[in-house]
């Protein structure tokens, strides 16, 4: 039987500045089920990520762009409505990278079974999935972190930055936490435990406000924005320290070409390692992520807060806002 999929599409490439929402449509085709696609899924739950903003321009990066007119993809959480397919069954719920529609057809190498869990099923799209596991490794396998460690976190009342907070906190270390609104740092300094949480545009110079906070320096800097916050860091890390590079926010959607790092001697003479990861790199490698991440989450050490627009239509607007900082912890499109 055909069906009718509703979905998110790009117009046209994007290649510099915020993407507005006239640069997306809303979209119907026809599908069915075949012998190659056999499984109808309907999704609950999309995530908006910024990663997303990197496939929105014509240039070679490390995922093809978006195609113009046709279904963006991210990632969701759907419930199965008709199977051929002996290993998924009516009602089960699945994890898929078919995004930015409300419903679609695969196959079942496309899908990720969620066996029962105590938590939302939405939490696959935040602690339990990409977010979390891109805090984990960033931190473990990335940042060498260590008990006891000195921790700074830009990007902080994110669903990464926040993450990684608690994730440094359970190992008993000392968290400096930078973001970009009054509500994000109440919500770092009360409800998961920051040692120190700061409104970045109230910083009229980040290099006086890290000596200041953190005399002795950091032992590990997680990256999420670049530019000038990673340049002042740099200035504050201490030898041997080790810097995650994430993602680079702050010059993702610049009109002019960004700078270059001016103090790159510091990064010689304290003997720093800088790395930079992309999560898409270790899809597979679930543990011990898995197993850590469900028992800080059922002792209450993992706490997780989501922005959620509801209807496919409001998913460009999310996306926006996403950029613009307006979430705090996860964005999320309720279908």
């Amino acid at each position: 039987m055909t069906k009718t999929c509703k979905y998110v599409a790009l117009k046209n490439y994007i290649p510099q500045g915020l993407p507005s929402e006239d640069d997306f449509e809303i979209k119907t085709k026809e599908i069915k089920l075949n012998n190659k696609n056999n499984i109808h899924v309907l999704n609950s739950w999309i995530s908006v990520d910024p990663y997303m903003r990197a496939r929105m321009t014509e240039r070679k990066n490390y995922k093809p762009p978006f195609k113009l007119g046709e279904e963006m993809e991210g990632y969701a959480i759907g419930s199965v409505q008709e199977s051929d397919d002996d290993n998924f069954k009516i009602g089960d719920t699945v994890f898929s990278n078919f995004g930015m529609r409300d419903n679609f057809v695969c196959n079942s190498s496309q899908l990720k079974k969620i066996h029962s869990t105590d938590l939302p099923i939405q939490s696959y799209l935040g602690p339990l999935g990409m977010t979390g596991q891109t805090a984990y490794i960033g931190l473990f396998n990335y940042g060498k972190l260590k008990a006891g460690q000195s921790v700074l976190v830009s990007s902080a009342g994110g669903s990464v930055g926040s993450t990684v907070c608690q994730i440094a906190k359970n190992l008993g270390c000392t968290v400096y936490a930078s973001t970009g609104s009054d509500e994000k740092v109440n919500w770092l300094k009360n409800e998961l435990n920051v040692d120190h949480a700061f409104n970045y545009n109230k910083v009229e110079n980040l290099v006086l406000h890290f000596k200041e906070i953190c005399p002795e320096g950091f032992d590990l800097y997680f990256d999420n924005v670049g530019g000038d916050f990673l340049e002042s860091a740099i200035f504050r890390m201490k030898n041997f320290g080790r810097i995650v590079i994430c993602g680079r926010i702050s010059q993702m959607n610049v009109t002019t070409p960004p700078s270059g790092l001016k103090n790159m001697a510091h990064v010689l003479v304290k003997r720093l390692t800088i790395k930079g990861f992309l999560i898409f790199d270790h899809e597979n490698d679930n543990e011990p992520f898995e197993t850590d991440m469900k028992d800080w989450l059922k002792n209450n050490k993992i706490k997780f807060k989501e922005t959620v627009y509801e209807g496919l239509e409001n998913a460009p607007k999310a996306f926006i806002d996403l950029l613009n900082g307006k979430n705090i912890g996860k964005m999320l499109v309720k279908i």
